[in-house]
């Protein structure tokens, strides 16, 4: 082995650190806003159809989308029972349990850094790298599981947020307008 690829297998772990610690820091306590689950669970469908229209034909591949998006939406069923859903006076607010959704993007994530690490061994070699990425059955199944995870979940807090009655806010007598 060559000192750029020694290099660079002692770096993929750190980098996989930093993207771990860095999700771990996003998935906190946030503001329920109708808007932004709106627009994930849009973005996340919109993926599925996507990659469904782009296997037609690749039905091992489609098979594994289609079981990685339902094994995400029954993840993502799971991870909402699990959140802490909270209707205060200054807004709606929900924390995720974090095991899941990390566990979720970092199978992701590491699908995709496996495949440039795989693409800078080709380049390195002079040989073709396969152009059929999401014809491979393990990036589409993973790639179904983080879109039906993310869908679901969002979803479903739509569904919470429109079921809530937003609680008055307290009078407070020094606020003076």
């Amino acid at each position: 082995m060559e000192m750029t690829t020694l290099t660079l297998l002692l770096l993929v772990p750190l980098a996989v650190w930093r993207i771990y610690s860095r999700l771990k820091k996003m998935i906190v306590r946030t503001r329920s806003e109708l808007w932004r689950h709106y627009a994930m669970a849009s973005v996340m469908s919109v993926v599925i159809l996507v990659m469904l229209g782009l296997l037609i034909g690749k039905w091992i591949a489609l098979g594994a989308l289609v079981a990685g998006a339902a094994a995400g939406a029954l993840l993502g069923q799971r991870n909402f029972r699990m959140s802490r859903l909270e209707n205060k006076p200054d807004g709606f607010f929900y924390t995720p349990d974090r095991r899941i959704p990390l566990l979720v993007t970092m199978l992701f994530v590491s699908r995709l850094i496996y495949r440039l690490f795989e693409a800078y061994l080709h380049m390195h070699d002079g040989l073709p790298l396969d152009p059929d990425f999401l014809g491979n059955p393990l990036t589409a199944v993973l790639s179904g599981l983080l879109a039906g995870y993310y869908a679901t979940y969002s979803l479903l807090l739509v569904r919470w947020h429109k079921s809530q009655k937003p609680l008055p806010r307290p009078i407070d007598i020094f606020d003076i307008k």
